[in-house]
């Protein structure tokens, strides 16, 4: 005979209220006027608001499509300091930055830190070598490896900031940080 207890009873109808508490809303629209410091939402950005990241990622004439690129941007804007992990997973292995695109605030530092695997890593951003739209222009030289690895920016002024692994440049691993 199966014997399901009040404790298993009283469990589940919790475990079933909590989940549905978080399913409802009071349907207020937030009033706001769109005007707000941007304190970094949820809601992904859609590539074709920066077209010159969208075509940037999903270009195959210079180097590969990056294939963890969803057509949407990660809202990291009213941070202080973001990081871009540098050996992600996509285009085959490690080969990818993550995120692969997002969007900042003016003056945010963006930390570059190497995730120890693919094999050695750089980050440039060079506007002759992508579509001549980055607004940006670093390298963080020679390729290196191992996680450890670190390169920050401070990104001060609004634009578009292309960048790529040089040595990973033709798997797709490209990257696109919108700062505004």
């Amino acid at each position: 005979m199966n014997h399901i207890s009040r404790r298993a009873v009283l469990a589940a109808g919790s475990t079933a209220l909590v989940g549905l508490a978080g399913c409802t809303g009071d349907g207020a629209d937030g009033g706001g006027d769109g005007d707000g410091d941007g304190g970094g939402g949820t809601t992904p950005i859609p590539g074709s608001a920066y077209p010159a990241i969208d075509e940037w990622l999903t270009e195959t004439e210079l180097g590969g499509a990056a294939d963890n690129y969803d057509g949407t941007l990660v809202d990291l804007t009213g941070q202080d300091t973001v990081t871009v992990d540098v050996g992600a997973e996509g285009n085959g292995g490690a080969f990818a930055f993550g995120p692969a695109a997002a969007v900042v605030s003016a003056g945010t530092e963006v930390e570059f830190s190497w995730t120890g695997e693919g094999n050695p890593h750089n980050v440039e951003a060079l506007p002759e070598e992508q579509l001549g739209e980055s607004d940006y222009e670093f390298s963080s030289g020679e390729p290196e490896g191992g996680s450890g690895v670190k390169y920050t920016r401070t990104l001060d002024e609004p634009g578009i900031v292309l960048y790529h692994c040089e040595p990973h440049f033709s798997l797709g691993m490209k990257g696109g940080i919108a700062v505004r």
